[in-house]
């Protein structure tokens, strides 16, 4: 009798246990019924609004893995960063503040038609920052970016007369903490700096030398000369400067030895080490955004030796590419999402052969001025668009 109340007790604990879970079951399968009914009973115009309500928040902060992806496909501040290449020398808004200013060289001034003001207006940026310095080497740009940098022999003397007073340590000391906010909060920045290092800084050991030659008494820079005597006086009056103070100052001879070594060091080795060391920088001041890195276009495009034969450009374009090479090289190991950004086949005011020095150099169409036309800025405009997988008309 007790082992049949036993199992007895088993067999109702089991159909207990049994009904128990059929029940769960039952109630967990219907638990999508009432939601069915809700969505139903909701007017139809409510889930369009939630959508619309939801893709005008914020982004959610994407994955370490789904940066890349993220940073393409949305981009909300943009900080240029640069040269003359896309500061907008020669565009009409251009030469009308040199006209007002009296500056053939104007920086961080967003320019219309350049080719960072088009880019932000394409992408509809909500806040756009333009950093272009006139003549600034990537010694200069390094130097703005990062305080433990220090300023070099060209930064501290000739670069400051080359640029009209833009490119000076005490100019880049004044924009350096904006900068480098901008960069902090940016997610969009392009890096378009280079070309003056293929030739500012043995020009700038030249002129030192010259100016130790002088016979006016005192030295003049550059600027001055042009003003003084145009382009060409101030051209001879460099050259008969320079073989005087070789004549004049044999005890100097190690020292000018020197400086030119220096400045044929700083030609090849400068742009090799300072690419690397701006874009590390950038990536230590804000590793998610994406980094537009503009390759060089020739700045003697169309030059010939006899008219239109291309030859000074055939002669040059090895050089240039070898430069954008190494580009490329850093942008694959950069660490964050960097793009190269070929810049070749862009229309340049100079378009044919002219004295590519200081002396000739203008804001306008008269003499040397190796920059982009409007064509030009929207062809720059293209490659940047094309480059971030971005539909042009």
């Amino acid at each position: 009798m007790r082992l049949a109340r036993k199992w007895m007790t088993v067999l109702l604990s089991l159909l207990l246990l049994v009904s128990i879970g059929i029940t769960a079951l039952a109630e967990e399968a219907e638990v999508p019924q009432p939601v069915t009914e809700t969505v139903a009973e909701l007017p139809a115009e409510e889930p369009a609004e939630k959508l619309v309500a939801e893709l005008s928040e914020e982004p959610a902060e994407a994955s370490s893995g789904d940066t890349k992806a993220a940073a393409v496909s949305y981009y909300k501040n943009y900080v240029a960063i640069g040269d003359s290449c896309g500061s907008g020398v020669g565009l009409p808004q251009y030469l009308q503040l040199a006209a007002e200013t009296g500056q053939m060289w104007i920086a961080c001034e967003k320019i219309e038609g350049s080719y960072p003001t088009l880019l932000a207006e394409a992408l509809g940026v909500e806040t756009y920052s333009q950093y272009h310095f006139p003549g600034a080497r990537t010694a200069d740009i390094r130097y703005l970016l990062d305080p433990t940098f220090r300023a070099d022999w060209v930064l501290l003397g000739q670069a400051m007369y080359l640029s009209n007073g833009v490119v000076s340590k005490e100019n880049l000391d004044a924009y350096r903490d904006e900068v480098i906010e901008a960069v902090r909060n940016a997610d969009l920045i392009s890096v378009d700096v280079g070309i003056n290092d293929c030739w500012l800084p043995i020009v700038a050991a030249l002129y030192d030398i010259a100016g130790e030659g002088r016979s006016n008494g005192r030295l003049l820079t550059v600027p001055e000369l042009v003003a003084r005597f145009g382009s060409i006086g101030a051209l001879m009056d460099n050259v008969l400067s320079y073989v005087r103070a070789w004549v004049a100052n044999p005890l100097r001879w190690g020292a000018y030895v020197s400086k030119l070594t220096n400045a044929m060091f700083k030609w090849v080795v400068d742009y090799q080490v300072n690419t690397a060391a701006i874009m590390d920088r950038i990536y230590q001041l804000n590793p998610n955004a994406t980094l537009i890195v503009c390759g060089m276009y020739n700045p003697v495009e169309g030059w010939g030796l006899v008219g239109v034969d291309n030859t000074i450009q055939l002669l040059m374009q090895p050089y240039y590419s070898m430069l954008n090479l190494r580009k490329k090289l850093e942008v694959q190991l950069y660490r964050g999402n960097a793009i190269y950004v070929d810049m070749s086949g862009v229309e340049l005011v100079t378009d044919h052969f002219t004295i590519p020095l200081f002396e000739f150099a203008t804001e306008g169409i008269f003499g040397y001025n190796p920059h982009p036309t409007l064509d030009g800025a929207r062809t720059q405009l293209q490659h940047i668009l094309k480059a971030l997988h971005i539909p042009t008309r």
